[in-house]
């Protein structure tokens, strides 16, 4: 019950803070300002706007604007970014995220800038302001990746202030900040787990494994190995011990103890706090909002630790051994799933598993199912919306209550912002980054732990070099397998410069599977790529013609929104804009 009430007591005080400006300069004449600092229940209930930028829709923007799970249909303004059609007016998601990263700053430098008002311990003050200090790191983790050079705002800016009117920042010494104020946040925050009504705000570790993100993401291999292994050796988190129920209700870090591998989520709570993500992985009577992409399906190992295809990762290597446990040829839907890494069945939905999604694409049309069989396109439905309409031909079960998908924001599962897989995956690759490879004990103490939880083949020196594999190459796959619909994919894309994926065509399950199957290609008229994959969405021939299209010389940073630089034009614009 406190929990809920100091949740509506925030939304309560997000509403008196609001401001429509981009840096959100602060109402100087504000009452609460000057009388409301005084206790420690004051700054509990004060940093609690600040937690809202931890929630649902930064899967929208890590996933939706990637390639890994493509966005509802080709005129969604994700698909904008993911497509490379996103302009210097482009609304949503690119000003969006700009105002909303902002705003939330705006909470943080109120907070910060009144906090030592308390009449309470300096050190329980620090703890709240360490708490605060991160969150607003993570905002500008955010606004550096995505801008690149950004406005650094530490405190609340005036109406006549000139940081409203000056250049951005330099997006390195935005990051040394950055690393700097987590630094700050470790010496202040607690080392243990939050539990009672502590539960799901931000400890020493969770500052950490911020750190370590945001020094990979910036190439600072060895900040980054250092923190994720600092955090490894507290000896206070570890995986939990099912990959699919931690993304269901259940396994909520308020509800079930044992969870130990969450260190940062956006919490949520039946009735008060809620959100929608089943509604868009498995819509009954619409399209899907999150289609799972076919490159991520074809990026699933065999369960003896060999690719099932060459797919984009060895595209260019005939040398590399393919497993001789996956079929030659799919012949049915269902084969895509045969002798997989198991998280493949945990994430994508297979045939067989519990369906709620109305009508699927089976022969029976309109009839209900409670088994999936096959996907529904819309297309090949007369556009009858009686079912779960996919564009990419399947659907992710990660995330997805089946109990909630015909019901709208009823889904009260928290959502991972940092677990403690992504803690290894970052050692280890910070690592391989640092030295140039990794030792076996390395792979051991971090791939492999993943794989133990769901029983997957070892990552093997020895064999990755027998079978042609490169070491980067797999370190990156499991890092997208294990994450994926967790919002880090277009971070991720855009660390390791591989935006040619995002200009590649969307494509679906075989053209002869389909036909064999549903009677029709639901994209005739677009062809087949070479792999024989039906084609939802082309590759543009070049920038400007319709079609996806990624220009390495623009496209790994956002446009700053012209909006932006017409009320301040020292702001800039990015290369190629």
């Amino acid at each position: 019950m406190k929990k809920i009430k100091i949740i509506l007591f925030s939304i309560i005080l997000f509403l008196a803070f609001a401001c429509d400006e981009s840096l959100d300069m602060f109402p100087l004449d504000s009452v609460t300002n000057e009388t409301y600092w005084e206790t420690e229940d004051h700054l509990k209930a004060a940093s609690f706007p600040c937690y809202d930028i931890f929630y649902k829709d930064l899967l929208n923007l890590g996933e939706g604007c990637a390639e890994t799970a493509y966005w509802g249909t080709m005129q969604g303004g994700l698909n904008k970014v993911s497509g490379g059609r996103h302009t210097v007016t482009t609304g949503f998601p690119v000003t969006s995220w700009w105002n909303n990263s902002y705003k939330n700053i705006y909470n943080c430098n109120v907070f910060l800038d009144n906090y030592n008002k308390a009449e309470i311990d300096q050190e329980i003050k620090d703890r709240y302001a360490a708490e605060v200090k991160t969150i607003r790191a993570f905002n500008y983790f955010i606004l550096t990746s995505l801008f690149g050079d950004v406005t650094l705002v530490s405190s609340v800016v005036g109406v006549d202030d000139p940081i409203a009117y000056g250049p951005r920042t330099n997006r390195q010494k935005v990051v040394d900040w950055m690393l700097e104020e987590l630094d700050w946040a470790v010496e202040k925050l607690g080392s243990e787990i939050p539990s009672g009504d502590d539960i799901g705000r931000i400890n020493k570790w969770g500052a950490l494994s911020l750190k370590a993100r945001v020094a990979l993401q910036n190439e600072r291999w060895g900040v980054a190995a250092e923190a994720a292994k600092a955090v490894m050796e507290s000896g206070k988190y570890e995986l939990y011990d099912n990959y699919y129920k931690l993304f269901q209700y259940e396994s909520n870090v308020e509800l079930d103890h044992t969870n130990k591998e969450s260190i940062i989520s956006g919490m949520y709570i039946t009735d008060i706090r809620t959100h929608n993500l089943s509604g868009e992985l498995c819509k009954p009577t619409n399209y899907i909002r999150f289609n799972p992409s076919k490159t991520l399906v074809d990026a699933y190992l065999c369960t003896d630790g060999k690719p099932a295809k060459r797919g984009y990762e060895y595209k260019d290597n005939p040398a590399v051994q393919l497993s001789g446990l996956y079929p030659d040829e799919e012949k049915e839907y269902a084969d895509y799933w045969v002798n997989r890494d198991p998280r493949m069945a945990m994430t994508v939905l297979k045939p067989g598993e519990l369906w709620t999604g109305g009508d699927d694409g089976d022969e029976e049309s309109f009839a209900v199912n409670d088994t999936f069989r096959l996907p529904r396109f819309a297309s090949i439905q007369d556009n009858n919306w009686n079912g779960a309409n996919t564009v990419t031909g399947f659907y992710f079960t990660k995330y997805c209550d089946p109990v909630f998908v015909n019901q709208t924001r009823k889904d009260a599962n928290n959502i991972h912002i940092i677990r403690y897989a992504e803690v290894l995956l970052i050692y280890a690759e910070a690592k391989l980054k640092q030295h140039g490879t990794l030792s076996q004990q390395d792979i051991d103490i971090t791939i492999n732990k993943l794989r133990d939880r769901v029983g997957m083949h070892h990552m093997i020196l020895s064999e990755l070099n027998s079978w042609g594999m490169d070491l980067e190459t797999e370190i990156r796959r499991e890092r997208r397998i294990e994450l994926a619909l967790e919002g880090m994919r277009l971070f991720d894309i855009y660390r390791w410069k591989e935006g040619e994926r995002m200009g590649m065509p969307v494509t679906g399950p075989k053209e002869s599977i389909l036909i064999s199957q549903l009677g029709v290609n639901p994209y005739a008229s677009n062809g087949v790529d070479g792999n024989g994959d039906v084609i939802y969405e082309k590759a543009s021939a070049s920038e400007g013609d319709a079609g996806r299209v990624f220009d390495p010389a623009k496209h790994y940073l956002w446009p700053v929104p012209n909006v932006e630089i017409i009320k301040n034009p020292n702001l800039g614009q990015n290369p190629g804009w």
